[in-house]
């Protein structure tokens, strides 16, 4: 008899697409994720109590260049003590005072209270990171920031004249699925 109750891990048995779709950026403050007991996975988002749309409770949407987005993650144990580390990266396009504003408005989120996304892959799989609430309750600090950002004007006329936008995050398993219809993620925006 083992020690632990294991879990079989069966892959699909057809293609599998790579790359991200969409990206959202949301205020963990503001909402509240419900998770199955069973899959663990999140089933349904809330604005939580005192919360409303129009005092920023939204998702708002990531507009980047198509094809140039990648969510990336990696495994570390110490000991027993166990730790993934997420890197998501965007490209956006055109240098000029609108990136600049939303570049500060990053670094002001991801130092006041962390930045929360939901990353939904070309498979059609929805991820989120950043979480604060689930199922009503706090769960362990889970703080995404902008860092190591970088971007420029390019030498031609056909380089790429923008900002590669990262994000990371470090928390103590890996990111679950929203199984829920993603028009619930777009209907914050």
């Amino acid at each position: 008899m083992l020690c632990v109750t294991l879990k079989s891990y069966t892959a699909p048995c057809a293609a599998t697409t790579g790359g991200v779709s969409d990206i959202w950026i949301f205020d963990p403050s503001d909402f509240n994720w419900t998770q199955d007991a069973t899959t663990k996975s999140y089933t349904a988002v809330a604005l939580r109590d005192g919360a409303t749309i129009d005092d920023g409770g939204r998702m708002f949407y990531v507009k980047f260049q198509r094809k140039e987005a990648e969510f990336k993650f990696k495994h570390s144990l110490n000991g027993c003590s166990v730790k993934y580390e997420f890197d998501i990266d965007a490209q956006l396009p055109n240098l000029s005072q609108e990136l600049t504003n939303y570049l500060v408005s990053l670094d002001s989120a991801g130092c006041c209270c962390g930045l929360g996304m939901v990353i939904r892959l070309n498979s059609g799989k929805i991820f989120v990171i950043g979480e604060r609430y689930v199922n009503t309750k706090t769960i362990p600090y889970f703080e995404v920031v902008m860092n190591g950002t970088e971007g420029g004007s390019g030498r031609k006329m056909e380089d790429f004249n923008g900002a590669k936008v990262m994000f990371k995050a470090e928390f103590g398993r890996m990111a679950n699925e929203f199984t829920g219809d993603i028009s619930v993620i777009e209907a914050f925006q």
